[in-house]
């Protein structure tokens, strides 16, 4: 993997990790349990993709 690929990687890492804990946030904070489960849903969506980005940097 080329620095370039590297940094676009740990980029994206860094987006996943701040977009699940944000959805998170917000699921806590909501009080109407639909939304509250589909904001749960988004966040565990983008913690598989942060799981999937970290795979990719083991050797």
């Amino acid at each position: 993997m080329t620095t370039k690929e590297l940094m676009a990687l740990q980029d994206q890492i860094g987006e996943e990790q701040v977009i699940t804990k944000k959805y998170r946030t917000m699921a806590k904070q909501c009080s109407d349990p639909a939304i509250r489960q589909k904001l749960e849903t988004i966040a565990s969506q983008h913690q598989r993709h942060f799981d999937t980005l970290m795979q990719q940097l083991k050797p």
